[in-house]
């Protein structure tokens, strides 16, 4: 086994437009696409508990990666950080709202997000 110690580091640049941020070990992306993780967050927005305690509910969306990497057969660290920002609370209370995804406007409607927006 080799180890590398060189980290993939991305800097972004945030604004109030910023939804959320998720830091993940190379399990998680070695085995998920950023698609597949962006769906899975989005899709916890049918939960109606997010009102009530929205550091749960990041919590919640931190496990659900993890075990859905984990189902992929990953065979890496999954560990997760998920930090939420105030738009991203803002989305999940409301029915329709834009999101970005590799600098395209997304749409959430209904239920599901837009994947036909996604490259």
């Amino acid at each position: 086994m080799v180890l590398i110690s060189k980290p993939t580091i991305t800097f972004v640049k945030l604004n109030k437009k910023s939804d959320f941020i998720l830091i993940g070990c190379d399990g998680i992306f070695d085995s998920l696409e950023n698609e597949k993780i962006l769906k899975l967050i989005w899709s916890f927005k049918k939960r109606g508990d997010i009102i009530e305690n929205i550091h749960k509910f990041s919590g919640d969306i931190a496990d659900a990666v993890i075990k859905y990497s984990m189902k992929k057969l990953t065979s890496d660290n999954v560990t997760v950080i998920f930090i939420s920002f105030h738009n991203f609370y803002e989305k999940m209370i409301d029915d329709t709202f834009e999101y970005y995804y590799n600098g395209n406007v997304c749409q959430y409607i209904g239920g599901e997000i837009d994947s036909n927006n996604f490259q």
